[in-house]
């Protein structure tokens, strides 16, 4: 199932930084309405606003990379990492969002930082028009607070590329694609490993079982087969008890008839107790 994460929030006002990262300065009334506005609602509730991994695929290919850009003519795919599900903005500069993590490569790194308090999410917005295109995952997010704590890149770097040629924001790209792989192969690892233990401590408890039925001259063979016995089912159903009498009335060829009992005849002795003294005493 994905992931989601909690609901957070934080203010456009407060960074959370004093000496790192960059101010920021934004038009509060004007980024409340772009984002309660009904073009940005509508594409958080159709599933269509798009993070990424680092803010390099839109320096590449622009804020909307949609699923790739042309690099020398050739057609290079971009691998989102999150979706953003909820999104709200209140007029005192409260951000409030929440991200679903996708199964893919970048989501999976990002999701597994983010779980590790590592990172945060950065937003991507176009100051001048404004205009806010989503969140991306960064290592250094410009706002502490969004993060695990509760065309302007949010990254303490503010997406500046400096004197950066493009071979060499794309040898960043590639850089930072090695590194999430990375990631990603030392948390196989690490489950490899775990599941190697459980693996040779049951080795262990097997071999100790099988030690324990030698030393009784006992064939481990054949100790599952020492004893056979007819399972036993048992019904505790009302609805199956009631069902099956159901059956068996109407499987009886010839119901049970009741039978008058029959009456003794009495004798007078028996009925008149004079009588019966009067012969016990002549009879004497």
């Amino acid at each position: 199932m994905p992931t989601t994460t909690p609901m957070i929030r934080y203010s456009l006002k407060e960074r959370g930084r004093k000496y790192t990262g960059q101010s920021r300065n934004f038009n509060i009334q004007k980024i409340f309405d772009s984002v309660n506005g009904g073009a940005c609602q509508e594409t958080v509730n159709s599933r269509g606003m798009i993070g990424y991994y680092g803010h390099f695929p839109r320096i590449r290919f622009g804020m909307h990379p949609s699923e790739g850009g042309l690099d020398g003519g050739k057609y290079v795919p971009v691998q989102p990492a999150f979706i953003t599900t909820h999104l709200k903005v209140t007029m005192d500069g409260m951000v409030e969002h929440q991200a679903e993590f996708l199964d893919t490569a970048a989501g999976q790194v990002a999701e597994k930082l983010f779980f590790q308090k590592v990172g945060g999410f950065s937003s991507a917005i176009d100051e001048k028009r404004p205009q806010f295109y989503g969140f991306d995952y960064v290592l250094q997010p410009n706002f502490l607070d969004n993060s695990f704590r509760g065309v302007a890149f949010d990254d303490a770097l503010s997406g500046n590329t400096g004197d950066l040629t493009y071979d060499d924001v794309y040898a960043a790209e590639q850089e930072e694609h090695a590194r999430s792989l990375i990631v990603l192969l030392d948390s196989i690892k690490i489950e490899r490993e775990a599941t190697s233990a459980v693996i040779e401590r049951l080795q262990a408890e097997n071999e100790q079982f099988l030690s324990m039925l030698a030393s009784k001259s006992i064939d481990a063979n054949s100790i599952l087969d020492s004893v056979t016995m007819a399972p036993l089912t048992v019904d505790i159903n009302p609805i199956s008890a009631l069902q099956k009498d159901r059956d068996y009335f109407h499987s009886i060829e010839k119901l049970p008839e009741f039978e008058e009992p029959v009456e003794e005849e009495v004798s007078e002795q028996q009925v008149n107790p004079t009588f019966g003294r009067l012969i016990n005493k002549f009879m004497r």
